[in-house]
């Protein structure tokens, strides 16, 4: 069924509502607590006052942390950002009743008008009045719908006639005057001419979930997950006649791939050694429920995701490391800028699409360059570390209205978890026999400033005074956990258990995923998809490239 939130798919056809899921907590004895994190001592108005004295506090120095990189590719960054949309859309006022709220994704989206920051609900009736648009969570919903089959026509308008294969769209070419006008010889530009883009219309991709064309980067993972599909038709059309059955059986195909990926290849990279005891397909998970989504996982452990967004990536040749327009990389403000609802730039309805020259490049986008000695790299190819450091534009997200309500996105995340009964990150720590976090670790992983000697309290003992050094929003744990427990290279141990327990939980839960069907026994190099070297698409980065392969892609040659 279509996700029919303002953020996501398509407007509701009237043909009934649309299906859901229901969330839960991991811990509803916690939730339970009158308490559920809030500062000992306090009111919940208290604490949330303190939320925002802590935002406040945090502007000047987290201004000025030094944001660095990790060692994982940065298109890991937005993976995770499609897996996040695929699990969870939430839709929902948490203070009041159900309503037309938009979904809270990882990055970019607004805040529920419900997140007063005066009250807030019990448990029970923040369950009862918020709920998952994802049907299905972890079935590729985001990528499908529910198929060329769907009752509803928008979603029948994905596909081609053929009733098998996406609908696409294709890229256009900028006129040579555009590029003189900017200053840039046309002759330095590279065109991938032709290439595929999403279908749009009306300043709107038609997609499954329209929160993949968030930002540029999302927009052309999903893109590139519609061409996998389509490949896999084609390779099984010889010996599967009927139209429908093939397409079941690509779908199939597809989300095996990448349940397969995320178990050994994005979770194992992310994911807390510590934690990890062998292959994550044998978890223990705490996930009971099939189709339920853990609201500490969704509000709290997995929106890690904003602090490894970049100021800047190796986009391609034209944007990145020396780029034939700029060798300073594509901007964060460039990605938001070139979406349907941004309108690519460009002012004629007619013109919807991508310009030719702002395809991604996912050889770049999936590299790790080795970092020459003794100075910064400058591929701009990393994820940023999992840290308070936050690209300059994340703290306030362009074009959301609600900014200026609700404060920067750092303050909603804090206030979304306070309005969940999200419990503090210390007793989610001690449910899992993790060692919390001492005080002095926090305050060693927040940033320091401004000094005394400039006329002001320093920022960790501001954080001190607020009490959040022995009672910490979870958010706001998880990720001075990770800087504390791993360099920020990585989930730090509490937030891994949850996000495995979520994440492996609706896997196997499944019936049809990767863990079940054949005895759980599927690899990649079963598969009919192979890259050129006859070998299976193991990696994130196999996959993207075989995806794109063949079709108009921006290369230097």
């Amino acid at each position: 069924m279509p996700i029919t939130s303002t953020h996501n798919l398509l407007d509701r056809t009237g043909e009934g509502p649309a299906k859901q899921s229901r969330y839960i907590y991991l811990f509803p004895a916690l939730a339970e607590d009158p308490q559920a994190g809030c500062v000992t001592g306090t009111t919940p108005r208290e604490t949330c006052e303190r939320l925002r004295a802590f935002e406040i506090a945090s502007r000047v120095p987290l201004s000025g942390i030094p944001v660095l990189q990790m060692k994982l590719p940065a298109a890991f960054t937005y993976f995770g950002q499609f897996v996040n949309h695929d699990i969870s859309a939430p839709v929902g006022d948490v203070v009041t009743s159900r309503g037309g709220t938009p979904a809270a994704g990882v990055i970019g989206t607004a805040d529920p008008p419900g997140l007063d920051r005066n009250r807030r609900s019990r448990p029970a009736i923040i369950l009862e009045n918020l709920v998952n648009e994802q049907e299905k969570p972890l079935t590729m919903a985001s990528l499908y719908g529910d198929g060329p089959a769907s009752a509803d026509p928008a979603i029948r308008a994905l596909y081609q006639p053929d009733g098998k294969r996406f609908r696409l769209g294709q890229t256009r070419r900028e006129e040579e005057q555009f590029f003189t006008n900017l200053l840039i010889d046309p002759r330095r530009v590279i065109h991938a001419t032709g290439a595929p883009d999403l279908p749009r219309k009306d300043r709107q991709a038609l997609i499954a979930d329209r929160r993949n064309d968030e930002n540029l980067i999302i927009s052309q993972l999903h893109l590139a997950l519609m061409l996998l599909h389509n490949k896999a038709v084609a390779a099984l059309e010889p010996q599967v006649t009927d139209a429908a059955e093939c397409f079941r059986q690509a779908r199939r195909l597809v989300t095996r791939h990448y349940h397969w990926l995320i178990l050994h290849d994005y979770l194992p990279r992310l994911l807390s050694p510590s934690v990890l005891s062998g292959s994550l397909a044998r978890w223990p998970s705490r996930l009971t429920e099939p189709d339920c989504v853990p609201l500490e996982f969704t509000t709290a452990a997995f929106r890690f995701g904003h602090s490894m967004v970049g100021s800047a990536y190796d986009f391609n040749a034209n944007f990145g490391l020396n780029g034939r327009i700029s060798d300073s990389g594509a901007t964060l403000e460039d990605l938001f800028a070139f979406t349907s609802r941004n309108n690519m730039q460009s002012d004629a309805t007619e013109t919807l699409a991508l310009p030719d020259h702002w395809v991604v490049d996912w050889a770049r986008m999936t590299r790790v360059l080795p970092q020459p000695a003794g100075r910064p790299p400058r591929d701009f190819g990393r994820a940023e570390r999992i840290d308070l450091a936050f690209a300059r534009d994340m703290l306030n997200i362009m074009g959301d209205s609600s900014v200026a309500v609700h404060g920067s996105i750092l303050f909603r995340n804090l206030l979304r978890g306070f309005h969940r009964c999200i419990p503090l990150g210390q007793r989610l720590a001690a449910e899992y026999g993790v060692a919390p976090l001492t005080e002095n670790e926090l305050r060693a992983a927040l940033p320091d400033g401004p000094p005394p000697s400039q006329g002001g309290t320093g920022f960790r003992d501001t954080v001190a005074a607020l009490g959040f050094l022995r009672d910490t929003p979870a958010w706001l744990y998880f990720l001075c956990e990770s800087l504390a427990r791993e360099n920020g290279e990585r989930i730090g141990p509490t937030a891994s258990h949850i996000i495995a327990d979520t994440i492996v939980g609706l896997i196997r839960l499944n019936p049809q995923s990767v863990l079940n069907e054949d005895g759980g026994r599927w690899h990649p190099r079963d598969s009919l998809l192979r890259d050129a070297d006859g070998r299976g698409l193991t990696t994130i980065r196999k996959l993207l490239l075989f995806a794109v392969q063949d079709t108009a892609q921006l290369s230097e040659g």
